[in-house]
């Protein structure tokens, strides 16, 4: 049976690369494409006092369209390893992550803690989504948010028939668009395992009657092996 990666891109091709990897046999179908937005309001020369990024494709925007070599050295906060990555890659900001990879441990950390009114915080994220952070600092900062991408719903083209070892989601719209895509196939929420990327992504799913829940963090290629023979083993 193979595992089903419906990441957007570049998540999708890495994970599935890295199950290949592991032995396992996977297949990369997106049910999400993300489209580069331009913000509303232009990037300032002057850097801020704190970047906060939200996803990895608001931070791939920023650095191929809107970084500026005043914004060097600035302190950035990465929701998760995945966010983080390429910032690192890049070399220019200093990076940081939450012990936890979500919005309430990222608001845990000291850097955000003691920010006061007059500090500038850019808030790197897409179009909708969670609002935690942003409503949690609009008071406590002079906050800047800039909308660098939206999800669009992507057609799935898989096979009749086709039953799936597990399904990997990494977003509730990627959940949402799993679920419009299972009803034709006949995929079985209480039977196939769903591996979500947080804990919120879970409690949504099983808010919808998935029953099998696997929390794995993709790009930890430790946490993906242990998932795997989690799989394996419920086989």
């Amino acid at each position: 049976m193979t595992h089903w990666i419906t990441y957007s891109e570049p998540s999708a091709k890495r994970l599935t690369a890295l199950l290949q990897q592991l032995g396992q046999s996977a297949i990369c179908e997106s049910v999400t494409r993300i489209e580069p937005l331009r913000p509303e309001d232009p990037f300032p020369e002057e850097k801020p006092d704190l970047i906060i990024a939200l996803s990895q494709h608001a931070v791939a925007v920023y650095l191929d369209h809107y970084f500026k070599p005043s914004h060097e050295g600035v302190s950035a906060l990465a929701i998760g390893k995945a966010t983080a990555a390429k910032l690192i890659e890049h070399g220019a900001l200093e990076v940081s992550t939450p012990r936890v990879a979500n919005s309430e441990g990222l608001l845990a950390m000291p850097q955000v803690q003691t920010l006061c009114p007059s500090q500038r915080v850019w808030l790197l994220t897409g179009k909708g989504g969670r609002d935690l952070v942003v409503n949690t600092l609009a008071d406590r900062c002079d906050l800047q948010r800039f909308s660098l991408y939206r999800r669009e719903k992507k057609r799935v083209n898989l096979p009749a028939g086709f039953e799936p070892k597990a399904i990997w989601v990494g977003s509730i719209h990627g959940l949402q668009q799993v679920d419009e895509a299972t009803e034709p196939l006949k995929i079985q929420r209480q039977r196939t395992m769903l591996v979500t990327a947080s804990e919120r992504v879970a409690d949504y799913a099983r808010e919808r009657d998935w029953t099998k829940v696997l929390i794995c963090e993709a790009s930890d290629a430790e946490a993906v092996k242990d998932a795997c023979a989690r799989i394996d083993h419920d086989q």
